[in-house]
């Protein structure tokens, strides 16, 4: 059974009907995630990227990770997120519903409704400050903000995916950190 502690951060009904439609998947770095579903990280790490097919060796960009007590959505609506791949990274347990599930309770339930509502204003608000980082921050400022902001990111993610995360290059963030020590 789901440990719903792990998500106490979020506002959820702790009784509702989802916490029993969830198929759990114990996952490692080989895993396949399924895509349209509403996932919930109890343990873990997964890293959603795309890659750029322009280039010669298909270059990676990291767009978000997401870790224990996450909540997120792997969808494939659309062409855009068709491109994303969500790939753990080393071992873990993530519950999940398909996102057809999830939508006929939006509908059914008014609390989910408001929950589904504060939730994608926390994630909106979340996505502004990132992209305004990208386009105003320098790569240091970038990795400073990860250490005093986001622990987790320094302490989580594997330095090659991070900096793809920040928008440079392994080298690149190894003289950043150097320039801290």
């Amino acid at each position: 059974m789901i440990d719903k502690n792990t998500f106490s951060h979020f506002p959820i009904d702790y009784n509702g009907a989802i916490w029993e439609k969830l198929t759990k998947l114990d996952f490692s770095k080989r895993t396949k995630l399924p895509k349209d579903i509403l996932c919930f990280i109890e343990k873990g790490t997964i890293r959603k990227y795309f890659l750029d097919s322009e280039t010669e060796f298909g270059r990676e960009y990291s767009v978000d990770f997401y870790f224990s007590g996450d909540i997120f959505t792997a969808k494939s609506d659309n062409d855009i997120e068709k491109q994303f791949i969500y790939e753990p990274i080393g071992k873990g347990t993530l519950w999940y519903i398909d996102m057809t599930e999830v939508r006929k309770m939006f509908f059914e339930s008014q609390l989910c409704g408001s929950i589904q509502k504060v939730f994608m204003e926390e994630r909106l608000r979340e996505k502004a400050i990132r992209e305004m980082q990208l386009l105003k921050a320098s790569p240091l400022d970038l990795y400073n903000y990860l250490l005093s902001q986001k622990p987790k990111y320094i302490q989580s993610v594997p330095l090659k995916y991070l900096a793809s995360y920040i928008g440079i290059t392994p080298q690149a963030l190894s003289r950043i950190r150097k320039r801290i020590k």
